[in-house]
C-alpha cells in the first residue's frame, strides 16, 4: 500500500499545476498583446491562422469618429484636418503625418487598438494549445 501511495504522491507532485491565470495576465500574454497592438495598427494581425479584419475596420471607424468629434468640437487646432488632406493630396506624407498627430496621438491609437485586441488574446492562446496537440 505504501508503494502505491508513494506512486500516487509522485504523480501528484510531478503533475503540472492547474493554471487559473488567464493568458493575457502572463508575461507571454503581455508580450503578445504589445505585438498584437502594433500588428493591428499595421493591418498585419493574424490570430489562429486567420488575418484579423473586423478589428481593423473597427479601429479605422474609431479613429475617424475621434477625428470627426474633435473637428466638430472645434479642437482642430491650426486646421490640422485640412493640413492632413492637403498634404496627402500633395504627396507629402511626412507633413500629413505630423498634422494628423495634432488630432490623434499614437497613445490614443494604441489604447483603441488594445481595447480591440485584448478579447482576442485567449483565442490566440487556445490556438497555440491546439497546435501543440
Amino acid at each position: 500500500m505504501s508503494a502505491a501511495f508513494d506512486l500516487l504522491q509522485w504523480r501528484h507532485d510531478m503533475a503540472e499545476p492547474e493554471c487559473d491565470t488567464k493568458f493575457i495576465d502572463t508575461a507571454e500574454g503581455s508580450n503578445w498583446l504589445a505585438g498584437a497592438v502594433d500588428d493591428l495598427i499595421e493591418d498585419t494581425l493574424y490570430v489562429a491562422g486567420k488575418r484579423v479584419t473586423e478589428q481593423v475596420s473597427q479601429l479605422e471607424d474609431a479613429l475617424a469618429e475621434r477625428v470627426a468629434a474633435k473637428y466638430s468640437a472645434g479642437e482642430d487646432y491650426d486646421g490640422a484636418l485640412g493640413q492632413v488632406l492637403r498634404n496627402v493630396l500633395a504627396g507629402d506624407i511626412d507633413k500629413a503625418s505630423a498634422a494628423l498627430r495634432l488630432l490623434v496621438t499614437k497613445d490614443e491609437v494604441r489604447a483603441m487598438a488594445e481595447e480591440l485586441v485584448r478579447p482576442l488574446a485567449q483565442q490566440y492562446a487556445d490556438s497555440l494549445e491546439s497546435d501543440d496537440d
